[in-house]
């Protein structure tokens, strides 16, 4: 028997399109699924995804994370890494609003923010990355261990948690970032 996911496992989770050469824990939790993963992605062990994804191809997704799209669609394009014990939100009680907060109380009651999180291609997401609503994530971009990520970030460049603030530290070239992409997908022919 098979650690991994078969491609009608998948389907039967909930996905439409499936890709080849997946490897995908049995041991992650799948809730309300819909959307697409591509090819030769990988999630490892004691991960959750919640709601609507698309996933592109050579995603690797690491153990203990938690991806929730029920507040809106999480996006994660091709060959991006999203590291250890991240936390995904595409909806999260609204803390500057008065409401209660929690699925025990009447809707009315709470106030949510909502949006989608999109992750460019070749993004690399550190270890315990919090993702918030509306999260844009530039293509082959770098976050360091424990950013929390509110806004849109640039494309090629790298953010550290300075102070409790992410901050631009360093730019990443374009040049060789981009012809590392594009071999990636000729060895797939």
């Amino acid at each position: 028997m098979s650690s991994f996911y078969s491609v009608k496992e998948l389907k039967d989770i909930g996905f439409t399109k499936v890709g080849s050469n997946l490897k995908i824990s049995k041991l992650c939790k799948f809730y309300n699924i819909t959307g697409n993963i591509g090819n030769g992605t990988r999630i490892d062990d004691f991960t959750i995804l919640k709601g609507h994804f698309e996933i592109g191809e050579k995603v690797h997704i690491c153990s203990h994370c938690s991806l929730s799209a029920v507040g809106g669609k999480i996006t994660i394009s091709s060959l991006s890494g999203i590291g250890v014990n991240n936390i995904f939100y595409t909806a999260s009680d609204d803390m500057f609003k008065n409401g209660l907060c929690g699925p025990l109380v009447s809707k009315d009651s709470v106030k949510l923010k909502k949006g989608d999180i999109f992750i460019g291609e070749g993004a690399a997401l550190g270890g315990r990355v919090t993702v918030m609503p509306g999260s844009i994530v530039g293509e082959y971009s770098a976050f360091g261990i424990s950013t929390v990520l509110t806004e849109k970030y640039d494309s090629f460049s790298i953010f550290m948690n300075v102070k409790g603030k992410v901050k631009k530290i360093a730019s990443r070239s374009k040049e060789a970032l981009s012809i590392l992409g594009k071999k990636e997908f000729l060895n797939n022919s």
